[in-house]
């Protein structure tokens, strides 16, 4: 995993993005980024990829110290 990588894409995404979007929690803007990411893939590769970030997420969520803070 790369956090600094991901946190990296999130910032230029976000610059990327309408005023609207700008002004979103952080949470929302990485929904958004994930979508779009996911929507550059053929649908079956698309939920591969899902699935193996809920997996990865699970594995790793209890040794990892948020970046940002709670979405309201």
């Amino acid at each position: 995993m790369n956090a600094p990588g991901a946190r990296a894409a999130l910032a230029t995404y976000v610059g990327t993005c309408g005023p609207a979007e700008a002004e979103e929690p952080e949470a929302w803007q990485a929904s958004d980024l994930v979508t779009d990411v996911l929507l550059l893939f053929a649908p079956e590769d698309a939920e591969q990829i899902l699935h193996r970030a809920e997996r990865d997420y699970a594995a790793e969520q209890t040794d990892v110290t948020p970046a940002y803070r709670a979405a309201d």
